[in-house]
């Protein structure tokens, strides 16, 4: 999994990636800047996998910016890094009571 983040890292620093329109309203919504994406993804790890999703592998990587987790989700193509979307740790809304 070391070898997928030191992907994911490289073509992120390398400007080879995009930011899918869902992502785009996410943050907008969620309040998060690109700058705390990069953060998250340069010092956080991939905490889970998804090599069957299509048309590329995703990923799960869980960082930390503003004192809270911020998870991002991309898609790692052959030569371009696609973030689907964005999102805060919201307990609230993942635990049912």
């Amino acid at each position: 999994m070391n070898n997928i983040l030191q992907k994911i890292r490289e073509l992120f620093s390398e400007g080879k990636y995009e930011l899918t329109l869902h992502a785009i309203k996410r943050m907008d919504e969620r309040g998060i800047w690109l700058d705390e994406i990069s953060s998250a993804i340069m010092e956080g790890k991939i905490i889970k996998s998804y090599p069957n999703d299509r048309p590329y592998p995703s990923h799960l990587i869980q960082g930390y910016t503003r004192g809270e987790s911020l998870y991002i989700l991309c898609a790692l193509g052959e030569e371009m890094l696609y973030i689907v979307t964005t999102h805060w740790l919201t307990p609230k809304e993942w635990v049912t009571p």
